[in-house]
Formats: C-alpha cells, sequence, structure tokens
C-alpha cells in the first residue's frame, strides 16, 4: 500500500534558535569586508539567491531616440534579416497597431533608420578601432586592424546600471552546510566568490578594497560556410554577476569587447615556430590594448560610487579563461601538443600524459616571468642557449600582456573547460571513436544500438537521435554529451566480455567517463561531492590502463593526449574558482552563430571587421531597449502563463509539494474503463478499497465513519499530465518536471516513469498508466495507477560492471496518492529479449538530481568497477 509522504522541510524549526538546525546555511566574509559571518535557514539562502531583477520604475518611453515604439521594433525587425514565421507575424502585428490609430509609425526610408541608429549608438559603449604594429623577425612592422571597446568602459557601464549593481556580490565568502548527523559544517563551493581564488586575491587588497572579476573568451571561428572567412571575438563577462545572470544573453550577460586581427597564412612562412610566436605577439599586442585602460586600476584601485549607491574601491583583474586548449596556448604562450611540455598549468612531458600518479611542477606567472627573463636576457648573447631554456619549458619568447595586470595569473585564469575537453574532446575524439571502431565490425551491433538510440525516451532538454548514431559526423557539444551518457545503455549487452574483452573494457571505461562527467558538472559543490569526483577520475584512469592492456590490433588506441591530462586540474580549477558552468565556453559559443548571420547576410563581403563590429553594437543597443520595453510592458501588466495547460489545470495544496494536474478530460464512469482494458479491471472496488485506507491513515476521517463504496456508474476525472515540484539534490531549488500519461501525445503513446515515496519500502520506481480524480464527500483526491518496477537486489557480474541499476515489474498493477511522487525518471528496458521483458535500467545520469538521488538511494549500484 502506498501512502502520502511528506516533502522534507529543509527550513524546519528548531526549538532553539542559537543552535544550527540541519541544512542551515552558513556565510563567512573574508575579514577585510568588515562583515560578521551570518547563518540563514535554507529557505532564506534559496530566497537570496532568486536573481529575479529588482523593480525600478520604468523608464516611459525607452524606444528613444526614435519617435515611437513602432519605429523602434521596425527597426529591429531590419537588423534581425531574415524573417522566421514568428517574425513575420511580428511585424503583422505591428503593421494592424499603426493601422488601428493606437501608434505611431513615422521612419521615412533605410537611411534615416540608419541615423535614428546612430543616435541610438550613443546609449552604449561604441567600437573604436587600433593599429597594432608587429615586425616579423626583423622586418618593418606589420599593421594589423583591432576593433575594441576599452574594458574599463564596458565594467562602468555594468557598475552604474542599478539594477546589475543590486546583483553583484564583492567580498570572499566560505560557505557551509549544517549536517545534523556529524553535527558539523559541511563546505560547498558555487559561485567564484565562494572559491579559494577569491580569498587569496582579496587577502592581497586594501582593507574594504574589493575585486573586480573579468571572465575572459576569445576563440576564432568560421564566418563563412568553407572557412575561408573567419571572425575572432573577444567576449567578456563580469564574476560579480550570479552566473545566471552572467551567463544569459540579456542585461549583465556577455558582451563581445573586441574583434580581433587575424594573422593570414604564409606558404613562406607558415609551420615555422617564429611564425607561430609572431601570431601570438599580434593576439597579447591587441589583447594588451583591450584592457590597457584597466591596467593602472589594477594596482592603484579605483573608487566609485555603484548603481545601488554604495561607493566602493574596485580592483580590477582577470580571474577565469574560458577557451578551448588551443587558445589557452595563445593565452598562456606556450607551445601547444607539439611542445615538451604541453600542459598549460603544469610542466608534465609530453610523454607522460597518462601519468596520474606522479605530481609535476606547477606553472605560475612569477616562474614564467623568471624564465622568460632568463632567456631574453641570455639571447643577447646566444639565441640558441635562450631558445633551449624556453623549449624546455614550452614557453615562446615574448612577455605575456596579462602579466601587466596585477592580480592576474594567466596559467591560473585558463580553466578546465567541459565543453572541449569532455564533451567534444575526450569523448567524441577518443572514447567515442574507439567504441565506434569496435562496434562497426558487426552490422548487428550497429543496428542494435541505433535503435536504442531512436527509441530512447523523450525528456526535455535531451536530444532525440531520430536516426541513431551512426550517421553522425559534426555534433555540438550538447549532442555529444547525450551520446555519451545514453551510449553504455544502448550498447551494454551488445558487447560481451567473452566475446569482445578490449570492448568490453571501454564499455566499463565508459561508466566511469560517465560518472566523472556528471559530478564535474554539478551546480553546487560539496567537499563530499569533491572527494567523490575526484575518486571518479582515478577509477576512469585505472579503467584506461585496463584498456590499454586488454586492448588488440583490431583495437589499438593511445590515449597519451592533452585533454586526458587535464583531467588532473578539472577539480582543483572548482575549488579554485567555483563550479565548471562558470568557465565554460558553452555560452561564449552561442555568439558566433548571431556573428556569422551578421556576416552571411548583412555584409558586403568586403572590409567585414567594421560592418561586423557596427551591426553587433546596434544588436547591443536594441537588446537593451528591447529590455526596458519588456519592464515596462511587465509593469503595464499582470503577467500572464504562457502554458496553454494552465487553464486546464487543478491547484491542489498537498503538504509541501506543489503539484498540479493538467490536460483535462471529460468524466468518464468507473464501468466504461472498466470495459476498455484489463488494466483497469475492478477499478471501482480497487479505488473505494485504496480510499478507505488512505484516508483514515492521512487523518481525515471516512464520510459518516463508513467505508467508501464507488460502484460502476460512478464518475472519476482523467487528466494526462502532471507538474511535479520538488528540491534538487543538485541545485537545491526547487524544479518542475512536467510527467505525460498520455496514449496520444505527439502522436505516439508516452506514460512516463516516476519516483514515489513509500511508507515501507522507501522510493521505489514506477511507470503512470493513468491519472484521475475522485471525489470524496465533495473533496477531490488526486491518484494514479502505477506499474511499480523494484530494484534487482541480486545483482549479475555484467551490472556490476557497468553500473547498472536494475528493476523488475511487480505482478500487479498499484494506486497512489500524487503526493507519493517525488519526481519523474527515465527507465529503460534492460534487453531487446522478450523473455526479459519484466526487467529495466535506471538512467541514472538524467541530469544532477538524479544522479546524486541514486547515489543516495542505492549507495555502490552506480559506481561500475
Amino acid at each position: 500500500m502506498f501512502i502520502p509522504y511528506p516533502a522534507i522541510n529543509f527550513a524546519s524549526p528548531g526549538t532553539n534558535e542559537s543552535e544550527p538546525q540541519a541544512n542551515d546555511i552558513k556565510i563567512e566574509y573574508h575579514p577585510s569586508s568588515g562583515k560578521p559571518a551570518k547563518i540563514l535557514h535554507f529557505h532564506e539562502y534559496g530566497e537570496c539567491r532568486n536573481h529575479d531583477h529588482v523593480p525600478i520604475p520604468p523608464d516611459p518611453a525607452p524606444w528613444k531616440p526614435w519617435r515611437s515604439r513602432v519605429d523602434f521594433e521596425v527597426a529591429t525587425l531590419a537588423l534581425e534579416s531574415s524573417m522566421s514565421e514568428d517574425q513575420i507575424n511580428k511585424l503583422i502585428n505591428i503593421l494592424q497597431r499603426v493601422g488601428q490609430g493606437s501608434d505611431n509609425f513615422t521612419l521615412k526610408n533605410n537611411k534615416e533608420m540608419q541615423t535614428m541608429w546612430d543616435l541610438a549608438a550613443e546609449r552604449s559603449i561604441k567600437f573604436q578601432k587600433a593599429e597594432i604594429p608587429v615586425p616579423f623577425r626583423d622586418q618593418e612592422p606589420e599593421i594589423f586592424e583591432l576593433h575594441y571597446r576599452p574594458a574599463w568602459d564596458w565594467l562602468q557601464e555594468l557598475l552604474r546600471d542599478t539594477m546589475l549593481a543590486s546583483q553583484m556580490e564583492w567580498d570572499a565568502q566560505r560557505m557551509y552546510r549544517y549536517d545534523s548527523v556529524s553535527n558539523s559544517w559541511k563546505r560547498f563551493i558555487e559561485e567564484a566568490w565562494s572559491a579559494n581564488t577569491w580569498w587569496k586575491i582579496q587577502d592581497n587588497l586594501p582593507a574594504g578594497a574589493v575585486p573586480l572579476c573579468i571572465v575572459f573568451y576569445a576563440d576564432k571561428s568560421k564566418l563563412s560556410s568553407f572557412g575561408t572567412a573567419k571572425g575572432y571575438p573577444v567576449i567578456l563577462r563580469c564574476a560579480n554577476l550570479p552566473m545566471d545572470i552572467h551567463n544569459s544573453p540579456g542585461r549583465g550577460g556577455g558582451r563581445v569587447i573586441g574583434w580581433l586581427p587575424i594573422v593570414a597564412e604564409d606558404a613562406a612562412r607558415s609551420g615555422k615556430s617564429d611564425f607561430a610566436t609572431f601570431k601570438s605577439i599580434v593576439w597579447h599586442e591587441s589583447v594588451r590594448k583591450i584592457f590597457e585602460s584597466i591596467v593602472q586600476h589594477s594596482k592603484t584601485g579605483y573608487t566609485m560610487d555603484c548603481g545601488d549607491g554604495v561607493r566602493r574601491c574596485l580592483y580590477p583583474l582577470i580571474l577565469i579563461s574560458s577557451a578551448d586548449f588551443e587558445e589557452q596556448t595563445v593565452v598562456c604562450l606556450t607551445r601547444g601538443t607539439q611542445g615538451l611540455c604541453p600542459c598549460v598549468k603544469c610542466e608534465i612531458p609530453k610523454d607522460e600524459l597518462t601519468n596520474f600518479d606522479s605530481e609535476f611542477t606547477q606553472r605560475t606567472a612569477k616562474r614564467t616571468v623568471d624564465i622568460v627573463n632568463e632567456a631574453l636576457c641570455i639571447a643577447r648573447t646566444s639565441k640558441g642557449e635562450s631558445d633551449a631554456i624556453l623549449k624546455r619549458h614550452s614557453l615562446r619568447p615574448y612577455m605575456n600582456s596579462f602579466f601587466r595586470i596585477n592580480n592576474t595569473d594567466p596559467h591560473e585564469n585558463v580553466s578546465f573547460d567541459d565543453l572541449h575537453f569532455l564533451d567534444s574532446g575526450l569523448w567524441e575524439d577518443h572514447l567515442f571513436e574507439a567504441s565506434l571502431s569496435d562496434i562497426i565490425q558487426t552490422l548487428t551491433l550497429i543496428f542494435s544500438t541505433r535503435t536504442r538510440y531512436k527509441s530512447f525516451p523523450r525528456w526535455p532538454k535531451l536530444h532525440h537521435f531520430e536516426d541513431g548514431i551512426s550517421k553522425i559526423t559534426f555534433n555540438d557539444g550538447s549532442k555529444n554529451r547525450d551520446i555519451s551518457k545514453i551510449f553504455l545503455f544502448a550498447a551494454h549487452d551488445t558487447i560481451t566480455k567473452e566475446e569482445d574483452k578490449a570492448g568490453y573494457t571501454l564499455l566499463k571505461v565508459t561508466r566511469h567517463y560517465i560518472n566523472l562527467i556528471m559530478y564535474a558538472g554539478l551546480e553546487i559543490q560539496t567537499s563530499a561531492t569533491i572527494a567523490a569526483g575526484r575518486a571518479a577520475i582515478e577509477a576512469f584512469a585505472n579503467g584506461l590502463k585496463a584498456c590499454a592492456l586488454s586492448q588488440t590490433t583490431d583495437l589499438d588506441k593511445n590515449w597519451n593526449f592533452i585533454k586526458l591530462h587535464y583531467l588532473r586540474h578539472c577539480w582543483d580549477d572548482i575549488e579554485s574558482k567555483g563550479v565548471l558552468r562558470g568557465m565554460s565556453t558553452k555560452p561564449n559559443e552561442k555568439f558566433h552563430g548571431p556573428l556569422r548571420k551578421i556576416y552571411l547576410r548583412q555584409t558586403s563581403f568586403k572590409d567585414t571587421a567594421k560592418q561586423i563590429v557596427r551591426l553587433e553594437h546596434q544588436s547591443v543597443v536594441a537588446s537593451q531597449i528591447q529590455d526596458a520595453i519588456d519592464l515596462l510592458d511587465a509593469h503595464m501588466k499582470p503577467l500572464k502563463s504562457d502554458d496553454p495547460e494552465d487553464s486546464q489545470e487543478t491547484d491542489l495544496p498537498l503538504d509541501n509539494f506543489h503539484l498540479k494536474l493538467g490536460s483535462k478530460l471529460k468524466p468518464v464512469t468507473f464501468g466504461q474503463l472498466e470495459s476498455a482494458g484489463s488494466v483497469f479491471q475492478r477499478l471501482h472496488i480497487r479505488v473505494s478499497d485504496f480510499l478507505s485506507d488512505l484516508l483514515p491513515q492521512s487523518g481525515i476521517p471516512l464520510p459518516d465513519g463508513k467505508r467508501i463504496k464507488f460502484n460502476a456508474n460512478d464518475k472519476l476525472v482523467p487528466y494526462q499530465s502532471i507538474k511535479v515540484k520538488y528540491e534538487s539534490l543538485e541545485t537545491w531549488r526547487p524544479v518542475m518536471d512536467i510527467l505525460r500519461c498520455n496514449p496520444d501525445f505527439h502522436n505516439r503513446p508516452r506514460y512516463d516513469f516516476i519516483i514515489i515515496q513509500t511508507a515501507r519500502d522507501g522510493p521505489v520506481f514506477a511507470q503512470m498508466q493513468y491519472l484521475f480524480v475522485c471525489t470524496v464527500a465533495d473533496m477531490p483526491y488526486p491518484m494514479a495507477l502505477i506499474q511499480a518496477y523494484r530494484v534487482v537486489r541480486s545483482r549479475s557480474s555484467h551490472d556490476k560492471d557497468l553500473g547498472f541499476l536494475r528493476l523488475r515489474k511487480d505482478r500487479v498493477t498499484e494506486l497512489i496518492s500524487v503526493q507519493s511522487i517525488v519526481r519523474g525518471a527515465i527507465v529503460i528496458p534492460a534487453s531487446d529479449d522478450p523473455m526479459k521483458g519484466d526487467e529495466m535500467l535506471v538512467w541514472d545520469v538524467l541530469d544532477g538530481d538524479m544522479f546524486l538521488r541514486v547515489k543516495r538511494d542505492y549507495p555502490g549500484y552506480t559506481a561500475g568497477r
């Protein structure tokens, strides 16, 4: 019997307010801030992390300098170019408003519109042009054109924004959550200011001064289809803003701050070491120009009144460099994968990149400055000896431009990037490639794996691979991540230990890989998850050693590559600078698409840099104006739901959960249902018995003290969806699953799996069969008919090796109160064999909450071995 189970109350009141309560949050501020430590109850901490914009009086005419809102909207639409269906509808709506006389459209032609854009451009800092002279060898300097916004001007624009300034954090923090089991405070890391480097930086600042931390990104990308035209944007973000804001595309998000020159390849020079150095010097001289406005402030500080009315002494610096490995070598002026010591963070020899046991000398700004100064000094008398020193350390003969900025160490700034090092690196280029080369030898295996990808259950934000994966050649990082998380579950029984030892060992390595990416990607890192994450990398490294020993001539893979080694720096980076999503290139990569569209659709393909930065600036200004218009609209009318199902939803106050049933159908009788299929057999009797037992157990008296008795003519109300809100174990914030119980959802049946909480057995996986509401004494009781699946406790060697949580179907269906639903789940068939149709596997890597939930409730099951 399943009964309602109350949600965990993370803010449960204690009897003694002076004693810490379970899950309380303690925040210790850096001593120079002068702020005392504070303790918050868990729900109070959640409210502090709500980064909704602070309401301010809206500008009544935010579209200025345009004469009307319609003028601005049409100009914006022209800027956006190639119209989609939504844009066409938008244009129609605008013109209808004009036709009805509710607004004015006064623009006469494109020339006037461009004049208005020029006027509007003054709302935000504009690009400047600079010439960067750099000589190659002893020749005359070559002149390169840089377009840039001074970094300090951009920072001041953020600092003076009332809404953004009120969201910024300034002082380093150490944050703890109270563990009532051990009666101790456990540290956790999330934002950059809660990690170690921010604290160390503030140690070096005068009392009361605060760091102003920049996230730096630069990457060369293709603008044309064949790659003949390229762009080189520099994008900055402010780490003092929460990640939810500075990683967003809107207000307070990333800003293109520079358009770097690209040195043309030359047959006479390309491939030569000094030409690679020359290109790096052009890059650093350009970046030096972008940041020259903050150099002095980084040394002496700058005192100003910020937008929130507080006067602060600010020390700007680069905290994080978000980049792929190739770009990191440019940032650090190292010699890349061909160097004797290819890593940008330590001096590991290039033939020891699989070594996870030994320690190697860490690179630091001071050490690099000393080495380069020594080499440049010796070069005056012996260029050969100078080159030998630099080659030994894989450095280039030039002083890094970032060294001019105080508290900025490029070797510390460069960061582990989940996109290029894991999803599109270690997985796509190595593990996946090796696995495919093994599977592709057997057509049966290809077909089976492809079919499982095609039939994999749908879930929000999860890519669906309609054609399988055999045809995929180029993917974006998010697809690679989903492919890696599904692969083990799609291929696990197509490769056996007896028939293919090397392939089976690769599957075991894949389990360790998905464990490590799940730990690394968590949005809050506790001392426990950090320790588990480090252990996951160790297990992965040991698995690779076993894989190398089991390799055959058909599967001969060299695992000595830099992106494997970089795993050694992953957790150090997290402890130093915060969780990975604050360092990831993913938010920055999203800029390349719009910039490419500007090039392809709005330039003349000549002198494109000037045209691109002008149009990009117009886009920034348009976004700022649109933000103000959206604020005005929100101020003028109440918010309306975008969900068409909301009008059909039933609000049901259920303890600490907030559940909503949706997609309401017409009432049906029990008799109609019972004649529709065996799953509904005797349903009116089962529901009667269930509610007669449930209500007293829940403290609700039975009507007239008698057991409930429905008959076949009584009606119930079916629903086909339910929204379940729960506290995520990963983010500690409320999240919502929209679960379906629908025989025809987008032309296919969808009966989602759920986790239910039971009083006797704890969490249980189940599949929804039917959602409905019964009424007893004028009170609605939402219920579900479910098929439960129990964990198979007697585990096979196969399941232990690959870390599977296997389930077996119960013989009968059961009724539950929807209060019992914890969250949704993905559960997949364990085999294509009809004789094993009752067995399923839990997809434990669905998201961070599911991953941690399974680890907590079924310890050891998904570890692999």
